[in-house]
């Protein structure tokens, strides 16, 4: 299962609120019945090297959500040994009237809760809820779709619509809604850009479908899957059926988000078998900060109306040592406070390394003394836009802060 915005608007303020709650004359007119227009046989070949950066990549991008690495990596080698091929393309090389969807998962990462006890006792009927749910939505809207919009970067994110584009023989778009893994839904680019999500399917491991035509309000897509979610333990959902001409629009996706990882993944790599550090390797790689080195200490944790929300406390090393590290997450890292000085919030990303493997660390997968590192990557500049903002700051989540770019706070 896949834990999204979580897993998972703005130019929704204004105008794109309005157009995000009304499908726009563009898509009302590409809901025609069409076959896949895009070849098969195009894009770029995914080899296994190439996938297993993309997974390692996209733990450092996960902000700590997104799914586990591990179940990632079980769920692409198991259709590697299938046989099924991965394929990935640009937006650009869709054609206009090509139309991709977004899959993901959306339920609480919190383990071991007594709601989750009590699904457990349920017969499964659906192995792979993400993938009903999108041939569900092709059924609904009588059309194929031609790729795979992937729905956030986070490990099992990453991988579950990676194996469901592989499944179905489509490509994935090198592209993503959010650039990184995020709680809510809201944190979408296709509503931050004013178009609908709807309609949207949603089906869940024991058998349920649900198509949402209409949304009255574009939050209520989070209310209700989030619902279903909480009900169901886990539940797939494809949302945001667009054309390939609105997917080229800048600024509807994140592009170029699955290269980004497997270029940091990539990076550990070579370092890995350089003998050089391989966390520092993979903060050039993104472009990105150093916030903290340590163990970690106390934290807390609980499962809260579908989300894992707690925090945590890094006890500084090396030249950190006699300092802290405070970290606060909704599913994922929000919040970073250096000895009582914010230093980081979202949408920039926040992520824990463990320095012993130099993968990112799933919450709350932590355990007390494991020596970490802590890294911070700059957003998508569509998240420091007023659109991004009014559903992605700090205050959004209820912190009384101002959001401040990352490498401001840092003075650099």
């Amino acid at each position: 299962m896949i834990i999204r915005r979580q897993f998972i608007a703005g130019l929704a303020v204004a105008t794109g609120t309005l157009a995000a709650c009304q499908p726009s004359s563009t898509a009302q007119s590409s809901e025609k019945k069409t076959s896949r227009t895009t070849s098969r046989s195009a894009g770029t070949r995914l080899t296994q090297e190439m996938l297993e950066d993309a997974l390692t990549g996209s733990s450092y991008l996960g902000c700590g959500g997104g799914g586990g690495l591990q179940e990632a990596r079980d769920l692409i080698a198991g259709d590697l040994a299938s046989g099924h091929i991965f394929k990935s393309i640009t937006v650009d090389e869709l054609s206009d009237t090509d139309r991709v969807a977004c899959p993901y998962g959306l339920g609480s990462i919190a383990p071991g809760t007594e709601m989750s006890k009590t699904l457990d006792a349920l017969d499964d009927r659906i192995d792979e809820p993400v993938q009903a749910a999108f041939e569900l939505l092709e059924r609904h809207l009588e059309t194929k779709f031609s790729g795979v919009i992937l729905g956030e970067i986070g490990p099992l994110s990453l991988a579950e619509g990676l194996s469901i584009a592989a499944r179905l023989g489509v490509p994935a778009l090198d592209a993503d809604t959010v650039g990184r893994a995020t709680p809510e839904i809201n944190q979408h680019s296709v509503r931050v850009a004013g178009y609908p999500l709807t309609p949207a399917a949603g089906a869940t491991q024991f058998g349920d479908e649900v198509i949402v035509g209409k949304l009255g309000q574009p939050s209520r897509g989070e209310d209700i899957f989030r619902a279903l979610s909480v009900a169901s333990g886990i539940i797939g959902v494809v949302d945001a059926p667009i054309t390939g001409d609105i997917a080229k629009r800048k600024g509807t996706l994140v592009t170029g988000s699955l290269t980004l990882a497997m270029d940091i993944g990539r990076a550990v790599r070579e370092a890995k078998a350089a003998g050089i550090d391989p966390i520092e390797a993979a903060r050039v790689a993104g472009d990105g900060y150093k916030l903290f080195e340590g163990r970690v200490g106390r934290s807390n944790w609980a499962d809260a109306d579908g989300f894992l929300e707690g925090d945590v406390i890094v006890a500084g090393t090396g030249p950190y040592a006699g300092q802290s590290l405070h970290l606060d997450y909704k599913n994922e890292h929000l919040v970073a406070k250096r000895n009582g000085k914010t230093i980081a919030t979202c949408p920039d990303l926040i992520t824990m390394i463990d320095k012993a493997t130099a993968d990112g660390i799933n919450n709350p997968d932590f355990i007390e003394g494991q020596e970490v590192a802590i890294l911070g990557f700059r957003c998508d500049p569509l998240w420091r836009t007023e659109a991004g903002l009014e559903v992605f700051s700090p205050s959004y989540f209820g912190y009384d802060e101002d959001y401040v770019p990352i490498e401001t706070r840092l003075g650099i």
